[in-house]
């Protein structure tokens, strides 16, 4: 079946099946046998090889992966009409400042959440249940991890100590924790805040009698202080499953959510220890207003990311519309301007060895971009890495050796990546490292539809240079949104 998923896999077998009982059934009738066993074969290779564009998308897939994307998007378009209408304005607040539940509800494409505030290392914190998922998730905010201003010595080291830190949670069979993402956020800043600050200050009647140079070392100040047109901010997220191990260390620790939610606390601190270890500094884990801000500012970004006291209930924007299958559409209250997302997933990763900064033509140099990588890494233990890489090693040489078979030349890029396979499959059993199933999204934002165009041409020659191929998300951009959130989505 070679590198087709279990669904393409029934497809094909159902139609060989078919075709084989139909051309039993009408043996009599050779010609009939032949119609018979010919075409549910041929339609079950149209529906899983043959690939065409729908109009109003950009990409090529198959019948098979079509129908399971416009499937989720009938069913999103059903569900709010398409444009999904925050409650919380409505909703208004308790007579103790808190929302009522009726106004915490979350958009097109994020799982029903539960956020129970927890103590890690004596600073609030909050652990994000999502019982439709199945999971557990908490958050830290790192500061920059600076492989660039390294040298190269230095970068392998930094890389070495991130790979002890996933080996630590990955090959720890009865640990819950077996999944990690990390967030890595652009956002545009004002260069001429400071310009506008000064000028502020001098109108203020506070200041009309501050002497004049203390008014002349500030400006000097001013223009010594280096702004930049980017900020960047970086997050690593802790994913645990709803198992029995969690349940039971919950238990232990308290009743219901709050007993899951120490334990999920628990698991932070040990992920905040090792990323100590891994020379990563840890500014502070997200409580309720670090997140609200977050999630908030990836939706709207008008919105200040340092702005922590908005509350929870307005986490998400006013509306968020999902019919246009190119991009998905949010505004926020009081505003008529709408912000435009796109979500690409990175379908080919490099086959060929870099070094350990190739991401740097994403990371950096694109001032005007609005954008957030996410990479999710799930974990497994080291003989089930191994496993897993010869049966994908297996596929590759049965679909390379199907090629030869037929005649056709085989791709120079399938023997790259079937070599690069084998490679890292032979590194995993010589170290007895843990082995980890990585996922990557971009997500993009600008204040038009014509603007996102362009910057998704930009996003793809840079996502070359680093030796990504990537592939934008029609008509699911909703739910691939929120897999650029911190809660550690988008792993089947």
């Amino acid at each position: 079946m070679g590198r087709r998923d279990l669904g393409e896999q029934v497809v094909l077998g159902c139609g060989a099946g078919s075709g084989i009982l139909l051309g039993f059934l009408s043996s009599s009738a050779p010609v009939l046998a032949v119609i018979g066993m010919v075409v549910p074969i041929a339609l079950a290779v149209v529906v899983v090889y043959a690939p065409y564009r729908p109009k109003g998308t950009s990409q090529r897939r198959t019948i098979y992966r079509w129908w399971r994307i416009k499937q989720y998007h009938r069913r999103a378009l059903a569900r709010t009409g398409g444009v999904w209408v925050s409650p919380a304005v409505e909703a208004g607040v308790r007579r103790d400042g808190t929302p009522p539940d009726a106004a915490l509800s979350e958009p097109e494409g994020v799982a029903g959440m539960t956020w129970v505030p927890v103590t890690v290392r004596g600073q609030q914190a909050v652990v994000v249940l999502q019982p439709a998922a199945g999971c557990v998730t908490a958050a830290l905010e790192v500061a920059s991890p600076g492989l660039g201003g390294k040298e190269v010595g230095e970068q392998v080291v930094a890389l070495e100590r991130w790979g002890e830190l996933l080996d630590a949670f990955g090959n720890t069979e009865e640990h819950p924790v077996k999944r990690i993402q990390v967030l890595a956020r652009q956002m545009k800043s004002d260069p001429h805040a400071h310009q506008r600050f000064v000028a502020h200050r001098d109108e203020s009647a506070a200041t009309a009698g501050a002497p004049q140079w203390l008014r002349d070392s500030y400006d000097t100040l001013a223009k010594a202080v280096s702004t930049s047109a980017e900020e960047h901010r970086y997050y690593i997220t802790a994913h645990a499953k709803f198992t029995r191990d969690l349940a039971a260390d919950g238990a232990a620790r308290g009743t219901g959510d709050e007993g899951v939610a120490a334990a999920m606390a628990a698991y932070v601190e040990e992920l905040w220890a090792r990323c100590e270890d891994a020379d990563l500094s840890v500014i502070a884990p997200l409580d309720e207003g670090r997140m609200t801000a977050l999630i908030r500012n990836s939706y709207d970004p008008d919105h200040a990311i340092w702005d922590t006291d908005l509350p929870r209930a307005h986490a998400f924007p006013r509306n968020v519309d999902v019919r246009d299958g190119a991009f998905v559409a949010t505004r926020a209250a009081g505003t008529t301007d709408s912000w435009f997302h796109a979500t690409a997933a990175v379908v080919s990763w490099p086959t060929t060895p870099v070094g350990p900064d190739f991401l740097s033509p994403l990371l950096i140099g694109m001032p005007d971009v609005i954008r957030t990588i996410s990479i999710t890494q799930n974990l497994e233990p080291n003989d089930k890495a191994v496993e897993r890489m010869l049966d994908e090693d297996t596929n590759n040489q049965a679909e390379m050796h199907r090629d030869r078979q037929r005649g056709k030349n085989v791709d120079p890029r399938d023997m790259i990546a079937a070599t690069a396979t084998g490679s890292r499959g032979m590194a995993l059993a010589t170290s007895g490292a843990a082995g980890s199933a990585v996922v990557g999204y971009i997500t993009i934002s600008t204040r038009s539809a014509a603007a996102l165009e362009k910057t998704k041409r930009t996003t793809a020659s840079r996502a070359r240079n680093a030796h990504l191929r990537i592939e934008w998300l029609d008509l699911e951009h909703a739910r691939a949104f929120a897999t650029t959130l911190p809660f550690a989505g988008g792993i089947k």
